[in-house]
C-alpha cells in the first residue's frame, strides 16, 4: 500500500464504526429502564443514530429527537420533508461537533438523553465533559458511553510502542473524578470489554485510525511506519481487537446556594452580647 492511500485514510478522519456506536446506544437504553425520569421526550445525540423504529418501540409514547453529529452541513429540507417532520412524533437534525460543543448551543431541553460515543469525537474527553450539562434538562439524566484506556491490549502485548498512541484514553477513576469536579449528581459508571473481529486488513486499519486520533496528526512517513506494524501483526494472525467501553449515567450538576458569610470581630460580638444582657 502506498503512503498516499494511508494518508487519505488518515486525513479523512473516519468515524468510529457505526455498529459499535449503535451497540453502545442499545446498552445505554437497557441501563435507562430503571431510571425514574420523564420520558415525554427522548433525545439521542450520536455519530450513528439508531433506526427511529427502535426508539419508537422502546418509547412508544415519547417524542423522539435525534441529533446526528457529523462533518456534513445540515441540508435545507424541501416542503415534503418539512411536512413529514411536522406530522411525525420525532425530530431529526444534523450538527457538527464544533456546533454541538459551542458556547451558544442551546438544544430543546430533554429529561432523558443518550450520547453514545459522542465524547470520542472531541480532542479531549475529560475537558469536553464540561459541555454535557447543556444537553439535558435540570431534572433529567444523561447516559453516555466512551472508550477507556484498557482498549487494544492485543496491539500493546505484541508491540509495546502502540501504548504511545493511547494517551487520549482515560480510566474509570479519571472519569469519576472529573464528573465529581464538575458537580454532576449521582454519577454511575461501569466498564465492558468488547471484541471486534476482522477478515480484511483495510477495515482493521481504518478502524484503528478512528480509534487512535494520534495517527491522524502523523506525517505520511510516520503513518506508513504504523501501517507496516499493524499489517505485520495482521499477517501474523491478528484478527481480533478488544475495546474497553465505559458507560456513564449522570444527573445535572448540583447547584448549591451561594454561601452568606459574615466576619465579626470579637470586640463587636462582646459589645452585642453586653447590650443584649444589659440594655440601656
Amino acid at each position: 500500500m502506498s503512503a498516499y492511500y494511508v494518508n487519505f485514510l488518515v486525513k479523512s478522519k473516519p468515524s468510529l464504526p457505526a455498529a459499535l456506536v449503535q451497540y453502545a446506544a442499545r446498552e445505554l437504553m437497557t441501563r435507562a429502564e430503571s431510571i425514574k425520569v420523564s420520558r415525554q421526550k427522548v433525545h439521542e445525540i450520536s455519530t450513528a443514530p439508531l433506526p427511529l423504529s427502535e426508539w419508537k418501540l422502546a418509547y412508544p409514547n415519547s417524542l423522539i429527537e435525534q441529533t446526528h453529529v457529523c462533518n456534513e452541513a445540515a441540508h435545507e429540507m424541501n416542503w415534503v420533508q418539512r411536512l413529514k417532520k411536522a406530522m411525525s412524533a420525532s425530530v431529526s437534525s444534523r450538527i457538527s461537533w464544533s456546533e454541538l460543543s459551542a458556547a451558544d448551543y442551546a438544544p430543546s431541553q430533554t429529561a432523558l438523553v443518550f450520547a453514545p460515543m459522542v465524547l470520542d469525537v472531541s480532542d479531549d474527553v475529560l475537558v469536553t465533559m464540561a459541555v454535557m450539562p447543556k444537553w439535558f434538562s435540570a431534572d433529567g439524566v444523561l447516559l453516555f458511553a466512551t472508550l477507556a484506556n484498557g482498549s487494544l491490549p492485543e496491539l500493546v502485548n505484541a508491540q509495546p510502542e502502540w501504548l504511545d498512541l493511547f494517551t487520549h484514553w482515560h480510566n474509570i477513576m479519571d472519569v469519576g473524578a472529573r464528573l465529581q469536579a464538575l458537580s454532576f449528581g449521582l454519577p454511575v459508571l461501569d466498564v465492558e470489554t468488547l471484541t471486534l473481529s476482522y477478515s480484511e486488513f483495510d477495515t482493521l486499519w481504518q478502524d484503528l485510525v478512528a480509534f487512535l486520533p494520534a495517527l491522524q496528526s502523523k506525517s505520511d512517513e510516520e503513518t506508513q511506519v504504523w501501517w507496516d506494524k499493524a499489517h505485520g501483526l495482521f499477517n501474523q494472525g491478528l484478527r481480533h481487537i478488544s475495546l474497553e467501553v465505559l458507560y456513564g449515567q449522570v444527573w445535572q450538576p448540583n447547584v448549591k446556594a451561594a454561601k452568606t458569610e459574615h466576619t465579626v470581630s470579637l470586640e463587636s460580638l462582646a459589645d452585642q452580647l453586653t447590650k443584649r444582657n444589659y440594655p440601656s
